[in-house]
Order: structure tokens, then C-alpha cells, then sequence
């Protein structure tokens, strides 16, 4: 159960810290965009979203495949995370003048991602068949 929790924590925290790390390189692409008190153009919010899909592909995979048993359960359970925590942090940014597609795109982008992300891991957990554990 603690290793079930930490692998779904875990991915999300490890989701989190590669998108705040993914911003320098945001800023070189896109110079003068990733400043402090200023909206980014629709490029630079683009480029910020894909990054943001790959990333969370990739955590998705992760999960999947240290999950001890039950991948897409594991799945399921960070992407009811990642959901919650981003609707908790769209609402309070809702009205900053941001545009609200980019707000929508992580919280819509978010569901499929995360299919994708266990999709690709293509973990199957082994059970026996009914039968073979009736005579064990």
C-alpha cells in the first residue's frame, strides 16, 4: 500500500519538478515570453503545452511501470491527482489574462496523456487462471 502511494505521488512530484525545469528552456526559445507579471504569446503557451503533454506521457509511463501491481490503477490514481491539482490551480488563474485555451488544453491534454503514458509502458500484471489457482 506506502509503495503503491509513493510510486503515485511520486510520478506527479517527479511530473512537476520536469515542467518547472523544462521553463529555462522555454525562455531560451522563446526570449522576453517567460517574464514575471507578462502574458506569453500563443507560440511560447503552445510550445509550453506540448512540453507539458510529453512530460506527463513520460510520468504516466513511469507509474505504470513501478507500479507493484495494477498499472492502471496506479495510472488511474495519478491522473485523478494531476486533475484535482490542476483544477486547483486554474481556478485562482482563471481571471490573470491569461488565455483560457491554455488553461483548458493541461486539464484536457491531462486524461489522454495519461491513457497514452500507460499505453506505452504495455505492462500486463501476470495473474493465474482461475482454474490454476483452484489447484494450487
Amino acid at each position: 500500500m506506502l509503495k503503491s502511494i509513493a510510486v503515485v505521488i511520486g510520478s506527479y512530484i517527479f511530473s512537476i519538478v520536469l515542467v518547472v525545469a523544462s521553463d529555462p528552456l522555454l525562455s531560451r526559445l522563446f526570449p522576453g515570453d517567460f517574464v514575471r507579471g507578462r502574458v506569453p504569446s500563443n507560440a511560447a503557451l503552445l510550445a509550453s503545452t506540448a512540453c507539458f503533454v510529453v512530460i506527463s506521457i513520460l510520468c504516466a509511463y513511469l507509474c505504470a511501470r513501478w507500479a507493484p501491481r495494477a498499472a492502471g490503477r496506479h495510472v488511474l490514481w495519478f491522473f485523478i491527482l494531476g486533475e484535482v491539482m490542476g483544477v486547483a490551480s486554474t481556478i485562482p488563474n482563471w481571471s490573470k489574462g491569461w488565455p483560457h485555451w491554455y488553461w483548458m488544453a493541461w486539464l484536457l491534454t491531462w486524461p489522454v496523456s495519461c491513457w497514452i503514458g500507460l499505453r506505452a509502458a504495455g505492462r500486463k500484471d501476470a495473474q493465474l487462471p482461475h482454474s490454476s489457482q483452484q489447484r494450487a
